[in-house]
């Protein structure tokens, strides 16, 4: 096995994916099973998250609403009890619907910040403990988006809002663990060629709303096109990897160039 192999290597490490019942967190979960990682695939819909976990060499799968404090919870207290111990989380859950600032109400507000923000809030702070009382050391790679650094598109004001908290609680949190040899970054797409990203497409066109902002503008991406879900993914892999035995507190924008052109 050449060194750069060995580096990304996973072998026995246990890792927890969210939002691996499809898209970007599927194909994370594809990816640490071929580098010999034990993947817990969790998602709020079993039926996606079986169908995935059974598909892989190590999987195991988890049902649950990551915005809910004792879900969380008890999915972690699973976890640390078979293993004894954790060394992964890759958070990709998220919910994205597109609407309009000034109809939206309190409520729907609160449903994005919800999974998005008390989400992200709940896994690091579960991985984290359960990395902690193991004293192994791990890495959290945060799914964040382009959108909490800079507006992409119309309607998403919500979600951008959302990401730009995710993007500062993986800085704010690496400086505070990495004495126990824990890293933390995040990953930024731009747009990704995801189901779950057509339907919220649709559903904002049923609505009325325009589909318009910078990441629509022609020529505004240097590499022409959107990512593949395992373009994402692969950017994952290495930043939970020895490869990046040295980086934490990063946001790695996987967009196509958007965010500097």
């Amino acid at each position: 096995m050449g060194k750069m192999e060995e580096l990304l290597r996973l072998d026995g490490r246990i890792a927890l994916v969210t939002g691996g019942g499809r898209g970007i967190g599927q194909s994370v979960c594809e990816l640490l099973d071929e580098a010999g990682a034990k993947v817990e695939v969790c998602d709020k819909e079993g039926d996606l998250a079986a169908s995935v976990a059974a598909s892989l060499k190590h999987g195991r799968a988890q049902c649950a609403d990551i915005s809910e404090e004792a879900a969380v919870e008890q999915m972690f207290a699973d976890i640390v009890a078979r293993h004894k111990r954790f060394d992964i989380l890759i958070h990709a859950a998220a919910i994205f619907p597109k609407r309009d600032f000034l109809s939206m109400t309190a409520t729907q507000w609160d449903e994005i910040q919800a999974v998005n923000v008390r989400g992200t809030f709940l896994m690091m702070r579960e991985a984290i403990k359960a990395m902690k009382a193991a004293g192994h050391g791990g890495s959290i790679v945060n799914i964040s988006s382009a959108s909490g650094e800079r507006a992409l598109v119309t309607n998403n004001s919500a979600y951008g809002a959302s990401k730009a908290a995710v993007t500062n609680l993986t800085r704010s949190m690496a400086i505070e663990v990495a004495a126990d040899a824990i890293r933390i970054n995040a990953v930024l797409p731009g747009g990704v060629a995801t189901a779950g990203a057509q339907q919220a497409t649709t559903k904002m066109k049923e609505d009325g709303l325009a589909l318009a902002g910078p990441i629509a503008t022609p020529g505004r991406l240097p590499l022409a096109r959107i990512a593949e879900p395992v373009e994402i993914a692969t950017a994952c892999i290495f930043l939970a990897s020895d490869a990046a035995s040295y980086i934490t507190g990063q946001s790695l924008a996987v967009d196509g160039g958007f965010l500097v052109s």
